[in-house]
């Protein structure tokens, strides 16, 4: 897998060496791009994640952004109750909003609707890559004039940082310790015919499979002063590894809740 960064547009060009030195890719022309599997394309619309391949002669390519003003996000925070999966595991349905640790941020949807729900979400993203994402989508988010989109940035945080090393600090007494800590690990599909949304797909291709989910929760289960919530994909619970306090059902994912 090789991966470069290519800027078709006319940005500040701060902002370029800035989004260079954090990411440590080589910068390409858009015609030098044959080589490389993935590019990080700085664009119009923001900074994206690109597969580049070829398919029956045509360059077929699949892209993700981090887009805090994606109307399908914003349906789904407009929608959202606290009878809903991810709010249930987490324990609004119970309890005031929370200081919330998402210690494996991905592109930040769900800590963007836990913010919107009131909580305080410190999000922790190891890849330099993904996190690049995440920096581009709230520098964007925070420059748009809506007072309703700003309160929910305002309730979000984002680090660059391995959430072992962040859960270490913690017991050392130099990090606070959260109410809760959210885990999405990247679990492998469970069958070769398993249905992965193209974007998880594409961060899969770059982040690869955690393979200790084990020990990341354990080490969590030692940090959170209420409970650890791990997403899993599926709605069924899978057999092995540490049992769950409780677990909340989904369609397409379930939570098992750890207090």
């Amino acid at each position: 897998m090789k991966i470069a960064l290519v800027i078709n547009y006319e940005f500040d060009s701060d902002y370029i060496e800035a989004i260079k030195q954090l990411t440590k890719l080589p910068l390409l022309e858009s015609s030098e791009q044959d080589e490389f599997t993935h590019i990080l394309c700085l664009e119009d619309s923001g900074l994206a994640l690109k597969r580049l391949g070829l398919k029956t002669g045509e360059n077929q390519k699949q892209s993700t952004r981090v887009d805090f003003q994606d109307s399908t996000l914003l349906y789904r925070k407009n929608s959202f109750g606290k009878q809903q999966g991810l709010a249930k595991a987490v324990g609004l349905n119970k309890h005031e909003p929370m200081q919330v640790l998402d210690a494996t941020a991905g592109l930040g949807r769900d800590a963007f609707i836990l913010a919107s729900m009131g909580c305080q979400v410190s999000m922790l993203e190891q890849s330099l890559i993904i996190y690049s994402l995440l920096l581009d989508g709230f520098k964007r988010a925070e420059a748009v004039e809506d007072e309703a989109l700003k309160s929910i940035m305002q309730n979000m945080s984002l680090h660059q940082a391995a959430a072992q090393d962040w859960f270490t600090e913690i017991i050392e007494g130099k990090k606070e310790q959260p109410d809760v800590i959210y885990l999405d690990p990247m679990f492998p599909p469970r069958n070769k015919n398993a249905n992965v949304k193209k974007d998880i797909a594409l961060l899969q291709e770059i982040l690869g499979f955690d393979e200790d989910n084990d020990s990341l929760l354990e080490a969590a289960r030692n940090c959170a002063k209420h409970r650890v919530v791990v997403k899993k994909p599926g709605s069924k619970v899978s057999k092995g590894g540490i049992k769950p306090s409780f677990v909340v059902p989904g369609k397409t994912a379930h939570f098992e809740v750890f207090v």
